[in-house]
């Protein structure tokens, strides 16, 4: 590992108790001791890169979510395995079968044929049944807790604060609100929030976070903004029911829009009632295989979005939805169906 205060190389056995031996000064991370086999260089590194060297803001779980993203399982959809179930089937079936069949042909000493083809038989269904398994694996938690005891803490314990750009979790809380707001943002994943209004979203656009429907301010336009998945979708329906009478926008993120990107983080849990994917059907505002995905128990978590694409879709809806007056307007009436289908090259999230 390079130390990070004196830049020479220093093996494990030099650098005893989160200390280099060579320059007797204290690092934050030791690649040996985390799961995501991190050290300082590449902890400020990937911090630079995504807060712009300070400029932009991200919290600490969407910092997690990047770094971690390859040690999630991204794979396409839960039929993935299908094909190299058939290859397996389609070569271990006949060929088996084949071989027993000449055993029992031939006769006499032939008889191992018949052995070897079962085994193949038997070998060739249970890689399939495998395959198929293999092919819906999806991480059922997200453990964010292990990063910031293992990291987090690690660096706040050496360096006294975050890198550059770095906020925490709960930002939002001490974020002032307008006095006049003209339209708030509902958002239920508190680190979601708090990257936003480390972000200025608030001042720019006159804008009030709220993380509940109680929360919200009165009389004013609410956008929306929840994950890919049966719970998101229900919550702009609910709120629509909960505020009759307010204009109620949708720009959370599109289940389309994950179900193809590449990179995406995608996890697999408790499949939605049958309620509310009726309800959903009956919306309108989803595709069938979108609905298909949902019913599945398929999701994407809104903060293991790119946190520029994130910030540039919210920034593009609220340009909008804050804009004239007037409801007939066409930009305020694109708003009402806006979201992350605005993302520019979706396909590398």
């Amino acid at each position: 590992m390079i130390c990070p205060n004196c830049q020479e190389n220093v093996l494990y056995k030099e650098r005893p108790s989160y200390t280099c031996s060579k320059c007797h000064r204290t690092f934050a991370l030791e690649p040996r001791a985390n799961s995501l086999r991190l050290h300082d260089a590449r902890f400020l590194r990937v911090a630079a890169k995504l807060t712009d060297n300070g400029r932009m803001k991200i919290t600490e779980s969407q910092l997690w979510f990047v770094l971690s993203r390859k040690t999630l399982h991204s794979v396409r959809g839960p039929r993935s395995g299908i094909p190299t179930a058939i290859g397996c089937l389609g070569f271990g079936l006949p060929v088996g079968a084949g071989l027993g069949f000449t055993g029992v042909t031939v006769g006499g000493g032939a008889y191992f044929l018949v052995v070897l083809g079962a085994l193949l038989v038997l070998g060739a269904l249970g890689s399939a049944v495998g395959n198929i398994q293999d092919g819906r694996k999806r991480y059922d938690t997200l453990p964010l807790s292990p990063f910031r005891e293992q990291a987090m803490a690690r660096w706040k314990f050496a360096y006294g604060s975050l890198p550059p750009g770095i906020v925490d979790d709960a930002t939002l809380r001490r974020t002032p609100r307008p006095e006049r707001p003209r339209a708030a943002l509902l958002c239920a994943d508190l680190a979601v929030a708090s990257f936003l209004a480390a972000n200025d979203i608030p001042a720019r656009y006159g804008v009030e976070i709220a993380t509940t429907v109680q929360a919200l301010p009165d009389d004013v336009p609410v956008v929306v903004l929840h994950d890919a998945g049966a719970i998101g979708s229900v919550q702009v329906l609910a709120v629509r029911d909960a505020l009759p009478g307010r204009r109620v926008v949708d720009a959370g993120l599109r289940p389309r829009v994950v179900m193809k990107a590449k990179g995406a983080v995608v996890a697999h849990g408790t499949a939605p009632s049958a309620a509310d994917v009726r309800r959903l059907r009956a919306a309108g505002t989803l595709t069938a295989e979108e609905l298909t995905w949902l019913a599945d128990g398929w999701w994407s978590p809104l903060v293991g979005a790119p946190p520029v694409k994130l910030l540039n879709a919210v920034s593009t809806v609220l340009e909008r939805v804050t804009g004239p007056a007037d409801a007939s307007d066409p930009d305020r009436r694109g708003a009402e169906t806006l979201g992350f289908l605005t993302w520019p090259d979706a396909g590398a999230a």
